[in-house]
């Protein structure tokens, strides 16, 4: 396995939990969709919270700044361009805390990420809660985001 992904065209390397899900989840998500499951989402254009002007490495510094941890366990990402994520991170106030902040990052160059977000069950307190999208807040997950940023002096656009 590659430490980029040649389908995103970008030599920006990828972290190992994103380069699995990459390669595993599709397969996955081809298995699980007729039973009415999934593994692999469309990302929806409400989440976004903006671009950044950073690269993939630096804003994951970022994000672990912001008591971010990676989420391998969440499902890929696909961009309505076709874009795969290149990276899921959650943020939670304790590993059983109920709710978490979910980001879902794309790379659209070596130096700009677009930043996805939402609030939602966590998935190891409230697994069938998660999994089934109850209680998805994409417009305060937006907000939340936007606002760590600025906290933390990682500026955005909003395209």
């Amino acid at each position: 396995m590659s430490a980029t992904d040649e389908r995103d065209g970008l030599p920006e390397t990828l972290d190992l939990a994103t380069r699995v899900r990459r390669r595993v989840l599709p397969t996955l998500h081809r298995i699980k969709e007729p039973l009415g499951g999934f593994a692999q989402c469309t990302q929806h254009p409400d989440e976004y919270v903006g671009t950044v002007q950073r690269g993939l490495c630096e804003f994951r510094s970022d994000l672990e700044a912001m008591s971010f941890a990676p989420e391998p366990i969440a499902s890929l990402k696909v961009h309505e361009d076709g874009r795969l994520s290149a990276g899921s991170w959650v943020r939670r106030r304790s590993p059983l805390a109920r709710r978490q902040l979910h980001v879902a990052l794309f790379q659209t160059s070596v130096e700009n990420i677009e930043v996805f977000a939402h609030r939602e069950y966590s998935w190891l307190r409230h697994p069938y809660r998660h999994y089934t999208g109850q209680g998805w807040d994409s417009s305060g997950g937006v907000e939340r985001m936007r606002s760590l940023l600025s906290d933390h002096g990682v500026s955005f656009r909003i395209e």
